[in-house]
């Protein structure tokens, strides 16, 4: 255990944030010694104590690249999740079962079902994080989310001990949303992932379907389909470790249809994609673009010049300059076009 540990390596936001406490966990008896550590207990306890009011001095992190403190320190324990490990469960003619650790990079695993031919991850590929992460954001990209391919996560409560295998139905998935986010005491240690050895591949989100067909690639492989996504991804987003992000800072907006409506009444170029029979989804990027946001600059922070969804810290600054800017793009976009853009972002 160490103690006023600096988060800045732990947050691809890159802000020197201090933890009162921090814990590396890299195996299960690792997460024992925790348990039973005096400083862990009284941060426990404490939390345990203010339930009620949604605060906790327990916090779980991984790769910190969907994080962002709301101040400079963080007067509790943070437990760094880093087991290693893949491994095959089980095989069928048609599927894998495989088990991967909350310590791997989710960008290398994806790349390791990928290069084995196993469909389901490949519109995820470079991600930025770690994979015990995937579950609580249920991340997604380019037409898919995480969830289609979990098949449970395996858990155990900081606050009590206990462990629990969930099921992909009690993960209680959504749009970037899942029960890990509600009950952050909740620690995963390893995602067990159901893959296909045949599948369908999925091109009509974002640019991949016109990158292939500019590219003369008629037949595309998985391996096509992954590639041109890291392609994409890297045209469009700042590089981890060079400038400070979360990649998308905004969820995509969803409205009800006749908001839709009225929106693409003035502008009748307006992206979207059918939700359901009464809601449709709008690109928040594109959102802020149009409100004249994309390459703005305040200081050390601002709204990177090649995708508008995603907000940047450049060095040197502070994580109020980021919360004070989202505040006014979501003002400005409400003022615009009458819809809040909510955070797709963790704030601490």
């Amino acid at each position: 255990m160490e103690k006023n540990f600096s988060l800045r390596e732990l947050n691809t936001f890159g802000f020197d944030v201090k933890a009162r406490f921090f814990q590396e966990v890299k195996s299960l008896e690792d997460i024992s010694d925790l348990l039973q550590n005096p400083d862990f207990i009284s941060c426990r306890d404490a939390t345990v104590s203010r339930i009620n009011d949604n605060t906790s001095r327990i916090l779980i992190l991984s790769g910190g690249s969907n994080i962002l403190f709301s101040s400079e320190f963080f007067d509790g324990f943070v437990v760094h999740p880093n087991i290693k490990g893949i491994e095959t469960l089980e095989e069928t003619g048609e599927t894998v079962k495989i088990r991967c650790y909350s310590g791997e990079v989710w960008k290398d695993f994806v790349d390791y079902t990928v290069s084995r031919n196993l469909y389901g991850l490949e519109n995820l590929a470079d991600i930025p994080g770690k994979t015990g992460a995937a579950p609580v954001q249920n991340i997604g990209a380019y037409g898919a989310e995480v969830k289609d391919t979990i098949y449970q996560v395996h858990t155990i409560d900081l606050t009590n001990g206990q462990t629990k295998v969930f099921s992909n139905e009690e993960c209680q998935f959504s749009y970037r949303n899942s029960i890990f986010k509600k009950h952050k005491s909740i620690m995963i240690y390893a995602v067990d992932f159901v893959l296909k050895k045949h599948g369908e591949l999925k091109l009509d989100y974002g640019n991949i379907r016109n990158y292939l067909v500019n590219n003369n690639i008629t037949n595309p492989t998985l391996q096509d389909v992954a590639t041109t996504v890291k392609t994409i991804r890297a045209e469009k987003l700042p590089e981890v470790g060079v400038v400070g992000s979360v990649g998308s800072f905004f969820q995509n907006a969803i409205v009800t249809t006749d908001k839709y409506l009225e929106i693409k009444e003035l502008y009748p170029d307006v992206p979207s994609y059918p939700v359901d029979i009464n809601s449709v989804k709008i690109p928040s990027g594109w959102l802020i673009d149009r409100a004249g946001w994309k390459g703005h600059r305040e200081n050390h922070v601002g709204v990177w010049d090649k995708q508008a969804l995603v907000l940047v810290h450049y060095g040197g600054g502070k994580p109020q300059e980021i919360l004070d800017l989202m505040k006014e793009i979501q003002d400005s976009v409400k003022d615009k076009f009458g819809v809040w853009i909510k955070p797709e972002v963790n704030i601490i």
